[in-house]
């Protein structure tokens, strides 16, 4: 069972901490539990209720009247916005029930979940609208502390087992387009974006060399060599890599000179990678997308 703090919920919710207490004692909306010296926390199923009453709250329904909603009532209102809402809660709505679900190690409710996203936005937008902003919000509380080690562990390896299994299902192109070399630098380990992008590659026809991640600078070199790809594709999510990056980057220019490099990273890494001729930063999936289309 997991055990949170108020900061907790008001980080994963968006609800500031004043406003959660005013909740409890005005609507009983939740009841903390206490511990033996009588430090107040939260469970999984206080989370979960709290994260889908900010749903019902944003598709317009107020707290006094959501505090009197039966249990099953409850359940039916969010079945609503998951039928019949607009794009914008149901994306909400599953962020929050992956969080609530993934935090609490409900593999069953993940899946039922997941399922869900896949059918309404598929693979591509599920990690856009979805997995993405949901992992941001866990990686930042996982990084303050706030979560354990082993919950964020749990929610990735869904994630990449969902990921991994859609793009075994796709048939191996006959004729591929191009060939791409798929590989994060050394000491890089949050993996999840470039397997979005091997199946955003492979679903579009090309063919893919997965070296996955903490590559080695000697052995990718080797690779290139090797299968002679068409292009290369990085992603940079460690901060204060810029100089590792940079030697991976001269490398390839020394040995491949012709080998056009793509580096997806956030803005902040543009101004310290130092580009040659042929290499480029993409800053916004949306980029990566319009340039694999």
């Amino acid at each position: 069972m997991g055990s949170y703090k108020i900061s907790d919920l008001s980080n994963l919710s968006g609800v500031k901490a004043h406003t959660i207490r005013a909740w409890e004692q005005r609507y009983e909306i939740l009841t903390p539990l206490r511990t033996e010296t009588n430090i107040r926390y939260y469970d999984d199923k206080q989370l979960r209720k709290l994260l889908n009453v900010v749903s019902l709250i944003n598709a317009g329904n107020k707290i006094s009247s959501i505090s009197k909603l039966s249990e099953s009532d409850f359940s039916a209102q969010i079945n609503k916005i998951l039928s019949a809402g607009s794009s914008e809660l149901k994306e909400e709505l599953i962020i929050n029930q992956l969080i609530g679900s993934g935090l609490s190690y409900e593999e069953a409710s993940f899946e039922k979940a997941f399922s869900r996203s896949i059918l309404n936005f598929g693979l591509i937008g599920t990690y856009q609208k979805i997995l993405y902003p949901m992992l941001i919000k866990i990686g930042y509380l996982w990084t303050m502390s706030e979560l354990t080690v082993s919950q964020e562990h749990f929610v990735t390896s869904l994630v990449k087992q969902k990921i991994l299994s859609a793009t075994d299902s796709l048939p191996q192109p006959s004729n591929p387009s191009e060939k791409w070399l798929l590989y994060l630098p050394k000491g890089e380990i949050h993996d999840i974006g470039l397997l979005i992008a091997h199946y955003a590659l492979k679903q579009k026809g090309n063919e893919v060399i997965y070296l996955g991640k903490d590559v080695e600078k000697v052995n990718l070199l080797e690779a290139i060599k090797s299968v002679r790809p068409c292009r290369a594709l990085s992603f940079v999510v460690k901060h204060s890599q810029e100089d590792l990056v940079n030697k991976y980057l001269t490398a390839i220019d020394d040995k491949h000179k012709d080998l056009p490099c793509i580096i997806c990273c956030d803005q902040a890494y543009k101004e310290k990678l130092k580009l040659f001729n042929n290499q480029e930063i993409i800053s916004c999936f949306e980029d990566f997308l319009k340039r694999v289309q």
